[in-house]
C-alpha cells in the first residue's frame, strides 16, 4: 500500500486492517471505493471478513484487481487451489452484502477473470508488481476509461530496469546435460538483441538531433551474443575472451549420470570464464527452493576454489513483466549494460 501511494501520489488506498475502527463498516468502505484489489493467499475465502468484503464489491459490480502471493513462507498457494477454496468457501445463501449473490461462480468469473497480477517482494520485480497494479487502478479511473489510448504502452516508472545491450560479442555456453539452459539462453540472446535494437534507434536519433543528418551510427553488428554447446568446446580449450557459462538451476541440477554438468562447470572456472547462475522460480518447470539445489551440488563446486555460489543466482520469473526483468538482470550479471 505504502509503495503504491508513492508512485501514485494522491491515489486513496483503504486498507481494512489500518482504516476500520467499527468492524460493521466493511460493506460501506468497499462501496466508497473506485475499485477492490484482492491479495490472494492461503486461507483468503475461509475469513468471514474476506467474504463480507468479496460480496460487497459483487454487489457493486466494483472492478476486482486480483494479486497472487508466490511467495511459499507468506502463504503462497497455487491458483487452482485458490480457485477451488473460493469454491468451497463463497457459498453463502443471500449474504446481506449481496442478496442476490447466485453462487461460487460469480465470485470466480469476477476474481480470476483476468490473470491476476504476481506479487513478487524482491526490489526490481516489486517494481514490476507494483506497475501492474497501478495500471489496472488508472484504467479503472475515468479518466482513462473514455482516453484508453493513453495508457496503451503502459506506465514507466524511475528506478525500472530497461533494456542492456552488450558491447561486444559475448559466447554463452551452456551444458547439454542441465536440461533448459538452452531455451533460457536463447531467451537471454533475444533479449540482448531487442537492448541491441533500441540502442540503434536512441543513437540514431540523438545523431539527427544533434548534426541535423541522418548519419548512420548504429551500434555494430558484432556486438552481440552467440549460444553454444560447452560440451566438447570447454574440453577442447576453446577459451574465449568474452565467454560465459549459464546455468540453470532446477530440481533436477547435477543429477545428469554422466556428471558432464559439474565437469564443465570446473572447466570453466579452471578457464576462468564465469558462471552465470539463473534460478528457476516456477515449480511447474523445475523450481525448488536453494537448499535443494545445494544439497545437490559436489561438494568440490562448494569449496576453494570454485565457490560456485559465491555469486548470487538471478531469479528467474514466468510472468511476462518479471521474466522481462529477470532477462535483463541476466544480462547484467554477464557485462551488459543499461541501455
Amino acid at each position: 500500500v505504502r509503495r503504491l501511494q508513492q508512485l501514485l501520489p494522491g491515489v486513496r488506498i483503504w486498507l481494512d486492517v489500518d482504516c476500520v475502527d467499527d468492524i460493521g463498516r466493511l460493506e460501506e468502505s468497499v462501496a466508497d471505493s473506485a475499485t477492490f484489489l484482492v491479495f490472494l493467499s492461503a486461507g483468503y475465502f475461509e475469513s468471514c471478513n474476506c467474504r463480507r468484503e468479496t460480496y460487497a464489491a459483487l454487489a457493486t459490480d466494483r472492478p476486482f484487481i486480483a494479486v497472487h502471493e508466490v511467495d511459499c513462507t507468506k502463504g503462497s498457494a497455487s491458483l487452482a487451489a485458490l480457485r477451488a477454496e473460493c469454491s468451497t468457501n463463497c457459498v453463502d445463501v443471500a449474504p446481506p452484502a449481496h442478496p442476490s449473490y447466485s453462487g461460487p461462480e460469480e465470485a470466480l468469473a469476477k476474481i480470476f477473470g483476468e490473470p491476476p497480477v504476481v506479487w513478487v517482494r524482491v526490489h526490481a520485480f516489486q517494481l514490476e508488481s507494483l506497475k501492474a497494479i497501478a495500471l489496472r487502478m488508472l484504467r479503472c479511473t475515468p479518466v482513462y476509461l473514455h482516453h484508453a489510448a493513453i495508457l496503451a504502452g503502459g506506465v514507466a516508472v524511475p528506478g525500472q530496469v530497461g533494456p542492456h545491450v552488450f558491447q561486444r560479442l559475448v559466447t554463452i555456453f551452456v551444458c547439454r546435460g542441465n536440461d533448459g539452459a538452452l531455451n533460457v539462453a536463447a531467451e537471454v540472446a533475444a533479449a540482448a538483441r531487442e537492448g541491441r535494437g533500441l540502442l540503434s534507434k536512441t543513437t540514431c536519433r540523438r545523431s539527427r538531433a544533434s548534426t541535423g543528418t541522418s548519419t548512420d551510427t548504429r551500434v555494430s553488428e558484432t556486438a552481440t551474443v552467440e549460444v553454444r554447446e560447452a560440451d566438447g568446446a570447454l574440453d577442447g580449450g576453446d577459451n574465449r575472451a568474452d565467454a560465459v557459462l549459464l546455468l540453470y538451476l532446477t530440481n533436477r541440477i547435477f543429477l545428469d549420470e554422466s556428471g558432464a554438468v559439474a565437469r564443465l562447470v570446473r572447466r570453466a572456472i579452471d578457464q576462468r570464464i564465469p558462471v552465470a547462475l539463473v534460478a528457476e522460480q516456477d515449480p511447474a518447470r523445475g523450481g525448488c527452493p536453494f537448499r535443494q539445489c545445494l544439497q545437490q551440488t559436489p561438494q568440490v563446486l562448494q569449496q576453494p576454489p570454485y565457490k560456485l555460489y559465491d555469486a548470487l543466482a538471478v531469479p528467474l520469473f514466468t510472468s511476462e513483466e518479471h521474466r522481462k526483468v529477470s532477462l535483463r538482470h541476466i544480462l547484467r550479471s554477464m557485462g551488459a549494460v543499461q541501455c
